[in-house]
């Protein structure tokens, strides 16, 4: 008899977006660049008693069995710039480098006891 290993039941034919992640370590920063990434930015709005409120968030995904992405480590769409040190590392804000997000949360998901994919937002 053959036992097959069940296989996961995500498809990941829209991770086909690349992105750059940013990483800093110490006094070095490292920069990773990935072609099998789901980017999505979104814009949430609300209204209190104040009024309205307009809030930016975005979802990460990234398939593998590493968790390539850390909390604070800072992303953008397409090939982003080079980062060598902590000078280049603080010229990486929103405000200067267009689409790019900080990841706040990074939540690992798991299929059969195994890691198969990675989630992470801000």
């Amino acid at each position: 008899m053959l036992l097959l290993k069940p296989r996961n039941p995500v498809s990941y034919a829209l991770c086909n977006q690349t992105v750059t992640i940013y990483h800093m370590d110490g006094q070095s920063c490292t920069r990773t660049v990935r072609h099998d990434a789901f980017l999505d930015h979104k814009k949430v709005q609300s209204v209190d008693k104040t009024g309205s409120r307009e809030a930016s968030s975005f979802l990460l995904v990234l398939p593998g069995s590493t968790v390539p992405v850390s909390v604070g480590d800072k992303v953008v769409h397409g090939e982003g710039p080079e980062c060598r040190n902590r000078e280049d590392w603080a010229a990486l804000i929103p405000a200067k480098v267009p689409g790019l997000v900080v990841v706040q949360y990074v939540d690992v998901k798991r299929w059969a006891g195994e890691i198969v994919h990675t989630e992470a937002g801000g």
